[in-house]
């Protein structure tokens, strides 16, 4: 018995070395089915995201793919088409025929055209037997759950229908973006300059976007004050009469600040300033804030006049240079002014198209004296058909 017990453990050793270098295959993993989250755990995760996801998922690479596939097809395969046979249709290849780029191209062209995926990706695979294709189509995925903590001027359910974030709604980031940068703009407007509007969101089992959005529109923020400094020759009222208050909603103590209407006021009165020959002028605004209270100061330079000293017209004229002098607005000793230079170049050009030569260029000369804040111009004009054309550039010298 010992005998017989010894020669079966030597056999159990031998069998056990013999099998040293065979491949052991691996134990099928036993099917689970995965947790389904529930509403409550879907919700704070899309609160606790960083970012939106993308709209279409990242692909799991599995193996290397020709992305521009030659030669003749053995199979074309489909997924995620909700409806397979029109998206067969759409693609137009069927097995044992030859296929290139152009075909290609046109398949995915023609299943963009159905409009119900986002992505189309196309991988060809070499076999035996021909060609493999295999077309992977991804819808746009929906919204799912969406939480939405709104404000006082937006609550949740403008704040939804003002996004488009219904559930069951198409899923778009980038819209998504642009709605809430009108929102947030919205509100600046309205003088909520601390407004911040939140919307990050995850991707579910489902294959849905739940969504997390939050508004912040913080404190109404009113102007206090508006001031002016350094002013002599510009009168404080001709100024302030610049203002498009908006019946006194902006821009004006107890307003909200628009900057838009803003820069608008400040264009006039540089304009305002060029009429007065003050070329030199500066605006420049200060904005100082004391909690949701606003003052701005217009901190204005409006150096001295400059004077033309001397103002003529030049070159290729029609005619004599008296009927030129007619149409200008500005003299010498005027005070310079570049609006009234401008509307000076646009008679003559009227002028020329009158006499049909509309061809014809006025192109000014300015040259400013600094020490004496005065101005040359020179209005040149200038025949096109008169222009030489630069000699060609000489050949390169041959080497020695």
């Amino acid at each position: 018995m010992r005998l017989a017990r010894a020669w079966m453990v030597a056999a159990l050793v031998a069998f056990a070395g013999a099998c040293d270098d065979e491949v052991i295959p691996p134990r099928t993993p036993t099917k689970t089915t995965p947790k389904v989250a529930t509403t409550a755990e879907r919700r704070d995760a899309a609160c606790k995201a960083q970012h939106l996801p993308p709209a279409v998922p990242e692909a799991a690479g599995d193996g290397a793919a020709d992305a521009t596939p030659r030669g003749a097809v053995a199979r074309v395969d489909v997924e995620g088409a909700a409806d397979e046979a029109r998206a067969r249709a759409a693609i137009g290849i069927s097995a044992g025929e030859a296929v290139d780029v152009e075909k290609t191209q046109r398949a995915i062209h023609q299943l963009y055209a159905l409009g119900a995926y986002d992505d189309v990706r196309l991988e060809g695979r070499p076999t035996p037997q021909g060609l493999v294709l295999r077309f992977v189509l991804t819808k746009r995925p929906t919204f799912g759950e969406v939480v939405v903590h709104g404000g006082a001027i937006y609550d949740a359910p403008a704040l939804v229908k003002t996004l488009g974030v219904t559930g069951g709604a198409a899923y778009d980031p980038v819209a998504l973006v642009g709605a809430r940068a009108k929102i947030v703009d919205a509100l600046r407007d309205q003088g909520y300059a601390d407004a911040t509007l939140s919307i990050v969101g995850a991707r579910a089992q489902d294959g849905s976007v739940d969504l997390c959005v939050d508004l912040r529109e913080g404190s109404k923020v009113t102007i206090a004050s508006i001031a002016f400094k350094g002013l002599s020759r510009m009168k404080e009222a001709d100024l302030r009469a610049t203002f498009d208050t908006d019946h006194g909603r902006v821009n004006t103590p107890g307003g909200v600040l628009d900057q838009a209407r803003l820069d608008e006021a400040i264009t006039k009165m540089a304009e305002m300033f060029d009429a007065q020959g003050l070329a030199k002028g500066r605006i420049s605004t200060k904005t100082s804030r004391d909690g949701d209270k606003v003052s701005l100061l217009f901190d204005i330079d409006e150096g001295p006049v400059v004077r033309l000293r001397r103002y003529d017209v030049q070159g290729d004229l029609l005619g004599g240079a008296a009927a030129y002098r007619k149409l200008l607005s500005l003299k010498p000793k005027d005070p310079f002014s570049r609006a009234k230079l401008v509307a000076d170049m646009q008679k003559i050009a009227e002028m020329h198209e009158k006499k049909g030569r509309k061809d014809l260029v006025v192109q000014p000369e300015t040259q400013l004296d600094d020490k004496n804040d005065t101005v040359d111009i020179i209005l040149h004009v200038v025949d096109p058909k008169k222009v030489k054309p630069a000699p060609p550039p000489p050949p390169p010298a041959k080497k020695k």
